[in-house]
């Protein structure tokens, strides 16, 4: 009986969303213009890069227009965009993974970073100034 109560208590265990499900809520939120979800599903270091640029574009302006971090995320459209085929961990060490999006238009590479129990996605280019 202690047995099956184990057996069962094991295979009733929930495992937290893998890296994988993170960039598919990230496409999902930005095929449906959702900057507030793609915001929160980015890494700490993005977050910062781009409150940097917010900061930055503000002071350009003079101040008249306040710019945020989330103002500078820009969501195309969607519109006719095919959704990817397939979306795989390729590596997973520790708190960091690499998942490949494959879709008609090719293959990207999405780097993550597991914050808090938490899958975010790293953008190393994202909200850097050329």
């Amino acid at each position: 009986m202690a047995l099956a109560i184990a057996v069962a208590g094991r295979s009733c265990r929930v495992e937290p969303p893998g890296p994988e499900v993170t960039v598919h809520d990230m496409l999902h939120a930005a095929s449906t213009g959702d900057r507030d979800t793609v915001y929160e599903l980015l890494a700490p270091a993005t977050r910062a890069r781009l409150e940097a640029e917010a900061h930055h574009a503000t002071d350009l302006v003079g101040a008249t227009t306040r710019y945020s971090a989330k103002d500078l995320i820009s969501i195309g459209a969607s519109e006719g965009v095919a959704a990817p085929t397939d979306i795989t961990v390729l590596e997973q060490r520790g708190d960091r993974a690499t998942v490949q999006v494959v879709g008609p238009a090719g293959r990207s590479l999405v780097q993550l970073v597991r914050v808090k129990g938490h899958w975010l996605v790293e953008l190393p280019s994202y909200g850097r100034s050329l």
